[in-house]
């Protein structure tokens, strides 16, 4: 699930690209706070002290409320592993505080689950949160104030976020790992160089319910659902295999995403089926046809009440 305190920035976002489609446009990452700066006990990210070691939850106080009227950030903790960089994967815990009260909102602490980043502008990340983390070395802990609401359901405020980076990894093109024994598998899926996978003509009956295998076990993190997925891809017929239906390793395409991850725009197999398999592993999907496209298929590549097989690298799980 999406943490809110990405969302909230996500948020934030969205009503920043508006501004300069009219004058009315806000900026809600300086957009004044629903307390005024005048009725402020705290107007500065100075007045905030964050205590505790990066790993551990932080302890986060001020004096209530807090106004602050734009973006500021201040590392807290520098730490001394490698910088981030653009286009990487950012593994970061994250702890939101609201302003108006200095109470805590959300934690990944809390959750044992913290949120992978993209640094990429804008598909990926905000512009701000970008500025935020860009060049800051792992094992830094680095304090944020945006304006947003802290569930979409409150009144605008000044929010506290306290990132921890645990990790800055480039992302992956083809899924990386450990090979598994595929013995008890339908198919066999063999390798071009590039990683393109191509698979031998299934073994028994089509099964009627979803079934999964993994050919690559990753390293990474089991993905969650309400995450953004990105996949490479190719899927054939069961009843015929001489040739793929579609394939994301053609055609110079780019990763397909799949957001948000169990209510994804795509078949149901594909919103069941990626929900706990980790970062970096290969799986194969064998997708009944209740969990793919049905009575009435895909014309003209997928018949009706076909079986179909798909091939999944899973190369990243964000939010």
């Amino acid at each position: 699930m999406r943490t809110k305190v990405l969302a909230v920035i996500a948020a934030a976002t969205l009503l920043l690209s508006a501004c300069g489609q009219g004058e009315e446009a806000e900026d809600t990452a300086s957009a004044p706070a629903s307390v005024s700066a005048e009725d402020a006990k705290s107007t500065s990210l100075d007045d905030v002290t964050v205590k505790g070691k990066v790993g551990e939850k932080p302890k986060v106080s001020f004096e209530a409320p807090l106004v602050v009227d734009k973006v500021t950030d201040k590392t807290i903790i520098k730490g001394d592993g490698k910088k981030v960089a653009k286009g990487d994967r950012v593994d970061a815990d994250l702890s939101m505080y609201a302003g108006n009260t200095g109470k805590s909102v959300e934690s990944s602490y809390d959750t044992d689950a913290p949120a992978s980043i993209m640094m990429n502008v804008p598909d990926g990340v905000s512009q701000e949160l970008y500025d935020v983390l860009i060049g800051k070395p792992v094992g830094t802990r680095v304090a944020m104030t945006i304006n947003g609401s802290p569930d979409g359901s409150e009144p605008s405020q000044t929010l506290v976020y306290v990132f921890d980076i645990k990790d800055s990894l480039k992302p992956l093109t083809r899924a990386e790992g450990k090979k598994v024994d595929q013995s008890k598998n339908p198919v066999t899926v063999k390798w071009a160089d590039n990683g393109e996978p191509s698979i031998s003509k299934p073994k028994g009956k089509a099964p009627k319910e979803l079934e999964s295998y993994t050919t690559i076990e990753g390293e990474g993190p089991k993905v969650k659902e309400g995450q953004k997925v990105a996949v490479q891809y190719s899927g054939w017929l069961w009843e015929d295999n001489s040739k793929y239906f579609d394939s994301s390793w053609q055609d110079g395409r780019e990763p397909f995403p799949v957001d948000p991850v169990g209510q994804a725009g795509v078949i149901e197999g594909w919103n069941e089926g990626l929900v706990g398999a980790k970062v970096g592993s290969q799986i194969v999907l064998v997708v009944p046809p209740d969990k793919g496209y049905g009575e009435q298929g895909s014309p003209p590549s997928i018949p009706g009440n076909a079986p179909l097989i798909f091939v999944i690298d899973i190369l990243s799980a964000v939010g």
